[in-house]
Order: structure tokens, then sequence, then C-alpha cells
């Protein structure tokens, strides 16, 4: 067996080791969990582009994110197609 295993082994299992705790008198707040915060106009690929003419404070119909690789096509549903209906008569 490589060194390297062995040292894996004795040392390497987390399930055996100590907990760390901060030193004392330090204290950690819960991790909260982040609500994704609600999209504003200002968020907008038009808006930041200069291509929106409305004024508004919430996002309209036509809201796009701004993302780097620009403007992007809002997800389509997929399109299923189903068998002709003369497949399914009995002969």
């Amino acid at each position: 067996m490589s060194s390297v295993t062995e040292a894996f082994q004795t040392h390497g299992d987390l399930r055996k080791r100590c907990p760390r705790t901060p030193p004392f008198g330090a204290t950690m707040a819960a991790p909260m969990p982040r609500k994704p915060k609600p999209p504003t106009c200002e968020d907008c690929y038009f808006h930041k582009n200069l291509l929106c003419a409305l004024e508004l404070k919430e996002p309209c119909a036509t809201f796009r994110p701004n993302r780097p690789e620009g403007l992007v096509p809002p997800r389509q549903p997929v399109l299923l197609m189903r068998a002709p209906r003369w497949a399914s008569r009995a002969a």
C-alpha cells in the first residue's frame, strides 16, 4: 500500500475528526437562504441599452434579463408531435 493511501486512511476519514469550533467569543450567524430579488425595469436588456420607451417601476411583458451574451429569447415550450388520426384507426 502506498504512503498516500495509508495517510488518507489514518487521517482522511472526516467522520472520525472532531468538529472545528470557532474561537472563544466568536459567533457565526446561521446561514440564511437568499431569496432571489424580483426583477425590476432597471434589470431589463431594453432599459440598459436605452431601447425602452416605457417608464414603469415593475418589469413589463417584454422584459428580458440583461446578460453578458446579449439578448436571449424566452424559452419556448417543447412541440410534441401526435400520431396522425388515420394511424390510430383499426383497419
